[in-house]
Parts: C-alpha cells; sequence; structure tokens
C-alpha cells in the first residue's frame, strides 16, 4: 500500500506519487473507477489540478487526493496515470485489479480512501474549480447536530454542450431529502454528482454477483442508503457531465438485462406500493421490465413470481407478464 510506507516504484498493482505519500489528512478523495479510458483520464485529471481549496476554521487548507481504480483495463491507462504521477501536481493513487465490473472498483476504490469524504469522477468527466469550496461550504452548512443523518451532498451537473444545468431544479435549497423521494417523488430529473460520507458508503457495499463482470445498477445502492440517510442537494453545477458512451452498457442485451433486473425487483419490492402515485409510468414500467428481463436472462415465470413480494405486485406481475414476454422476443 502507499500511505505510511516508504514510496512504491512504478510497475507494481498499487503505487502512488510522492504527493499522495507527503499528504497527512487529507478530507476529500475524488475516486475514479477506470476501464480502458486512456483517451478520457486526461480530462480528469486536468480539471482536478484546476480545484480550489477552501479553508478550514483554523485557517488550514482542505486537502484531497485522487484515487484511481483500474478495472482490468487493456489499453494505456496505467501509462497514462505514471505520465500524471510523474507531474506530482496533485495527490493520485493508482489501484489495479482484474476486470470485475464497475461496482467492484467501486467497492475497491471507497476499501482504498483514507479520508471522511469520497466523491465519484468519472474516467470521461471533469469537476469545475470551485467544487471543493461547494462541498465544503454545504456539508458544513448542515447543523452539526444533524450531519449524521446524512450520506453527504449532491450537486448538479452541467451539459459541456449547451452549459445549463441538466435536468429540473429542486422545491427549495438547500433540499434535505431521501433519494426516492427526490426521483420518484418530487421527480427531479437530471444527472447529478456529489460526496458521501465514507463510512456510509462502507456499510452499504455493492453486492457480489454470481457473474463478476456484471452491472449492479447505481440507484439501488442509492435508494438503500436513502432509506436510512438523507442528502443535501444543491442546485449548484460543478461537475461537468460528458456524453461519452463508449463504455456504457447500451441496447438490448442479456448483461443489460441482468442489471436492469435487479433495479426492476427493489422497485417492485420496495417502492412501488408507497411512490406508484407521484410516478406512476415508473412504476410499471418496472412491473413489466420485471417479467421482460426475467426472460431475457432466462428466468422462469415461477422465479419472476418468486422474486416479488407484495401480494397486490405479485399480481400485477403476473397479469401483465404477457406484455413482458412479447417485450423480450423483440430484437
Amino acid at each position: 500500500m502507499c500511505f505510511g510506507v516508504p514510496y512504491i516504484p512504478y510497475g507494481m498493482n498499487d503505487f502512488c506519487n510522492k504527493k499522495y505519500e507527503e499528504l497527512t489528512s487529507p478530507w476529500l478523495t475524488f475516486f475514479t473507477p477506470a476501464y480502458n479510458r486512456a483517451d478520457t483520464l486526461p480530462r480528469c485529471y486536468e480539471s482536478l489540478k484546476q480545484i480550489r481549496h477552501p479553508v478550514d476554521a483554523d485557517g488550514r487548507e482542505v486537502q484531497f487526493d485522487w484515487v484511481i481504480v483500474d478495472d482490468g483495463s487493456e489499453d494505456d491507462t496505467r501509462a497514462v496515470v505514471r505520465r500524471m504521477m510523474e507531474e506530482n501536481i496533485i495527490p493520485i493513487r493508482y489501484y489495479y485489479q482484474p476486470n470485475q465490473g464497475k461496482h467492484m472498483a467501486d467497492n475497491m476504490g471507497v476499501k482504498l480512501a483514507r479520508t471522511t469524504m469520497l466523491a465519484h469522477l468519472d474516467s470521461d468527466d471533469a469537476y469545475l474549480p470551485e467544487t471543493m469550496q461547494v462541498f465544503w461550504d454545504e456539508w458544513h452548512a448542515i447543523p452539526a447536530d444533524r450531519r449524521h443523518e446524512f450520506r453527504g451532498v449532491t450537486v448538479r451537473c452541467l451539459d459541456p454542450d449547451t452549459g445549463r444545468l441538466e435536468g429540473t431544479r429542486c422545491p427549495r435549497q438547500p433540499y434535505y431529502v431521501r433519494t426516492q423521494d427526490l426521483r420518484l417523488r418530487d421527480r427531479v430529473k437530471g444527472e447529478m454528482r456529489g460526496f458521501n460520507r465514507v463510512d456510509v458508503l462502507r456499510e452499504y457495499p455493492y453486492p457480489v454477483l454470481e457473474v463478476k463482470t456484471s452491472f449492479y445498477p447505481e440507484s439501488v445502492l442509492w435508494y438503500t442508503i436513502g432509506e436510512k440517510y438523507l442528502e443535501s442537494v444543491v442546485d449548484v453545477p460543478v461537475y461537468k457531465y460528458f456524453h461519452d458512451t463508449s463504455n456504457a452498457i447500451t441496447g438490448k442485451n442479456v448483461r443489460r438485462s441482468a442489471a436492469n433486473y435487479h433495479l426492476w425487483k427493489y422497485e417492485v419490492n420496495r417502492l412501488f406500493l408507497k411512490y406508484v402515485r407521484h410516478s406512476p409510468k415508473e412504476m410499471f414500467k418496472a412491473i413489466v421490465g420485471m417479467s421482460m428481463d426475467g426472460f431475457v436472462t432466462n428466468r422462469s415465470m415461477s422465479t419472476v413470481l418468486g422474486d416479488v413480494e407484495p401480494a397486490l405486485c405479485k399480481v400485477l406481475v403476473a397479469v401483465f407478464m404477457p406484455v413482458g414476454w412479447l417485450l423480450s422476443r423483440r430484437g
């Protein structure tokens, strides 16, 4: 490992630069899972180089580090990271693991973090220079005696093509809310990012799936955390979200259907009865999706129905199962 031991030379699967070694008490980790992203990681790097540091109550700069988990890349990702480290401008740690899927790279990133907070930075996106100041100010705007109720602060994304905030705005500012209420009751749309407490993320790791490279929907994790913790959402865009789909799971295929099935199952069992009147389209999409993606992934009718818990939802999934079957057969 890199922290607390002499500098690790290049060529190993876990190494860092001297800036990382010298950092004693960073507050925030920017975390990036990467798979064949040698071409886009420099965009992340350039944005983090521009980050301005806030100052705490004692007049000390609030520090961050950048942790990259390489999930089995076969391109020049490692070499690109080495060149970044050689500049020694920001603290960087690189960890390589065999390809296991983004959700498992996320678990490793949380495990490696030595900070209080962690902010995800996708391998093709960028943060704005004022990010750390916004993060620091908004977290400390939450009353100190209530911060234990919150997983973190959520901010908004800019569309780099239009320069506008993506999606719709929250009812008020700041907005203290649970993720499922934000998305399904208030129907606030758009890409969002932010930071979360590391201890909360360690409390809720992604599950280990039977097929290691399968994808587990992030929404299920945030909804699950939202059962216990609030988030503070502010309509301040500090993240540039680039519409790069080269690494995305697109189209209808078994891998996407396997991921969707986890989401539909959670929504049907945990959210349908509470939110169907607020978001009927989304909830009935889950009802049909249970059988559609269940059939695509070779689940039987009895298996799909066995995965449904509320009696009413079980009836609805059965009623709409012919629709799901027809949709599963479409190209």
